[in-house]
């Protein structure tokens, strides 16, 4: 049976919150088990994933979605190249196939424009090369104070990361603590950065 871990980051403090747990069900129903009544998801996919279901594919399915272009520095960092990410608008039901990669699912009341999105990204994570993990690696500001995000692990999406302020951490720790969880831990501990 998986082990999840699930890190739940208060941006009001330095505690983390990590949660152990092992299921058969799909990471995605976990996802989705952190999601609070009245938020719409984006979910932006990095260009080294969005492989797995093409700009074409997700137009078949009527999938809405942006294309964010960003400059990126080729491997030895001698030159740039203009690749594409996905921005994933609300869409219900809708997950991006998960192969491998760093997800990151943007929770938010209100209505985003691609250039809000972008502007925060470019802002938050400019490099996104290794910034967006679950690890909350550049995590520090949110678009608005009732956002929250998620953050997948590169390699393995039953281990993520929620960034949020603390009431909004806590609506999402009570709902996986009262989910009757198979060999559910809790733990808090200090951030040492």
């Amino acid at each position: 049976m998986p082990q999840f871990i699930l890190q739940f980051k208060n941006l009001e403090t330095k505690t983390i919150t990590r949660i152990d747990f092992k299921s058969e069900n799909p990471a995605i129903d976990f996802i989705e088990k952190a999601e609070l009544e009245g938020y719409k998801m984006y979910q932006y996919i990095q260009s080294g994933n969005n492989y797995i279901m093409t700009a074409e594919e997700l137009k078949a399915e009527n999938i809405r979605f942006e294309k964010l272009f960003r400059e990126k520095k080729t491997w030895f960092g001698l030159s740039k190249k203009t690749v594409t990410d996905f921005l994933i608008l609300p869409n219900k039901g809708f997950y991006y196939p998960y192969e491998f990669g760093s997800y990151l699912y943007i929770f938010t009341k209100q209505e985003k424009s691609k250039t809000d999105i972008e502007n925060w990204l470019n802002k938050e994570f400019p490099s996104r090369f290794g910034d967006i993990d679950e690890t909350f690696t550049g995590f520090e500001n949110l678009m608005n104070d009732e956002d929250y995000l998620i953050a997948t692990n590169h390699d393995l999406q039953h281990q993520f990361g929620v960034v949020g302020n603390k009431k909004i951490i806590d609506q999402i720790i009570v709902k996986f603590k009262n989910s009757n969880l198979n060999e559910f831990e809790l733990e808090n501990y200090e951030e040492k950065r």
